[in-house]
């Protein structure tokens, strides 16, 4: 060759160094953005590499006549050589960018999992809670309820022990008052009195309100000889005061209790032929409303009293 067509491949070859290491320097400068402009980078690694495949024929071309003047220039060949070395490290960065860009996308699809179930978790966790405290508020509010009911319970409770304690006191001085004023083996027995809601009714009651008729029904059991025959019977009803219940037209009466004469005013009064072994009963239409409380239901003769049974009406 001569000098001339050295010099001009000379002169080719320096320009396709330029060319070379420009678009080198350009490919790096592009893989440092390849990380930052994630919405292009899949078409621009495209481009890359069809300029690569064009630069890499035309490099080969070049380098069939760099080889021809490479006897006469050792430094053009290590400059190219250098070039194309740096073109590979370009791609290299390029393909590193784009792994790198794909592990994010997929580290970042992870998390975007994670948070959704945690978002779930929490939002499942609030509602729990919020049903808990709802649950909690009903419950503290039933609390105050059975509070109030076992108060109450307890009060009522107190109540009927002081009435049973009383009604038991007032048996017991019964008892005690009866046993005096009755002539011994001659008295009345299982007592049985029920209080009835209507006149002509069968429904029992212990509304004193609703009270309008009452029965009472006793036994006269191994009655001795000297009383048997006929005798005066008198019911009696007393509240708990002692005042009797009186009626429109009261049977009025006397006994003899305790060896004393006593003024009766009875609700029914009949004459019986007692016999040895009996059971007798007085039924009364009342003609006045009764009022809560302890009542008496009293059975006398004109001899004393035989027998008495308490009832309580409320």
């Amino acid at each position: 060759m001569n000098k001339k067509t050295l010099t001009a491949i000379a002169i080719i070859l320096g320009l396709l160094f330029l060319g070379s290491l420009f678009w080198g320097i350009s490919r790096n400068n592009a893989a440092g953005e390849l990380q930052v402009e994630n919405e292009t980078i899949s078409a621009e690694a495209t481009q890359l590499a069809l300029l690569r495949d064009k630069l890499q024929m035309e490099v080969d071309s070049i380098g069939v006549a760099f080889e021809t003047a490479a006897a006469d220039n050792e430094e053009l060949r290590g400059q190219l050589t250098e070039a194309q070395e740096q073109a590979k490290r370009a791609l290299y960065s390029m393909r590193q960018a784009q792994k790198s860009r794909k592990n994010d996308n997929d580290v970042a699809y992870q998390m975007r999992l994670q948070i959704e179930d945690l978002i779930n978790t929490r939002a499942t966790l609030e509602r729990n809670l919020a049903e808990l405290e709802t649950e909690n508020a009903e419950l503290r509010k039933t609390n105050v309820v059975l509070r109030q009911d076992l108060s109450t319970a307890k009060s009522a409770a107190y109540e009927m022990e002081k009435k049973a304690t009383n009604l038991e006191t007032m048996t017991k001085s019964m008892e005690a008052e009866i046993e005096k004023m009755t002539l011994g083996a001659f008295k009345a027995s299982a007592f049985q009195v029920d209080l009835f809601r209507g006149n002509k009714g069968t429904k029992l009651t212990s509304n004193a309100s609703r009270v309008k008729r009452i029965n009472v029904s006793f036994d006269l059991t191994n009655v001795p000889d000297e009383y048997l025959g006929v005798r005066p019977i008198y019911f009696v009803l007393t509240d708990q005061s002692g005042t009797p219940v009186t009626s429109e037209n009261p049977v009025m009466a006397k006994a003899i209790v305790n060896g004393a004469p006593m003024n009766l005013i009875a609700l029914e009064g009949r004459d019986v032929n007692v016999e040895k072994n009996q059971r007798l009963s007085f039924t009364h239409e009342l003609d006045v409303k009764l009022d809560a409380g302890f009542y008496r239901a009293q059975i006398f003769t004109d001899l004393g009293l035989l027998g008495a049974a308490n009832v309580q009406l409320r």
